[in-house]
């Protein structure tokens, strides 16, 4: 399988392989033209993935058509509904029975430098433990 990847930029939905599963994400909606997108890559990718992850955070309200012929796409499909794993809180509105759903903690930001010195920090309980060590 080819690990590039590969972008349909005007539909905001790109894909690419990584150890075997197929990587789906969607930029920022879940469209007609998006579900058409995702199943076509559905049917031509299943055999040879062993997962499937969409990837929906970003898309905040997929629309009701998309989700219904995805929906019907999926009750249709050949693949076994466990090898598909949707991303986000959206995944519960466009998964059916057998699909999982994986909620992604959203990351920290990035103004806090740990350098072992915090109240509740590991590193400073490490840090610590270590100092009294050496004494």
């Amino acid at each position: 399988m080819d690990s590039a990847c590969t972008a349909v930029q005007s539909l905001d939905v790109s894909h690419r392989f990584s150890h075997d599963n197929l990587h789906i994400c969607f930029t920022s909606r879940f469209d007609p033209p998006q579900a058409d997108v995702l199943i076509n890559l559905l049917q031509q990718y299943y055999q040879s993935c062993k997962r499937i992850f969409i990837d929906v955070r970003e898309v905040k309200q997929p629309n009701p058509a998309a989700v219904a012929k995805l929906k019907t796409a999926f009750l249709r499909a050949a693949y076994a509904p466990q090898q598909i794993m949707f991303k986000g809180n959206s995944g519960f509105a466009l998964a059916v029975s057998g699909n999982k759903v994986l909620l992604v903690p959203e990351k920290k930001p990035e103004g806090h430098v740990c350098r072992g010195n915090c109240a509740h920090c590991r590193c400073g309980h490490k840090k610590a433990h270590s100092e009294s060590r050496t004494a």
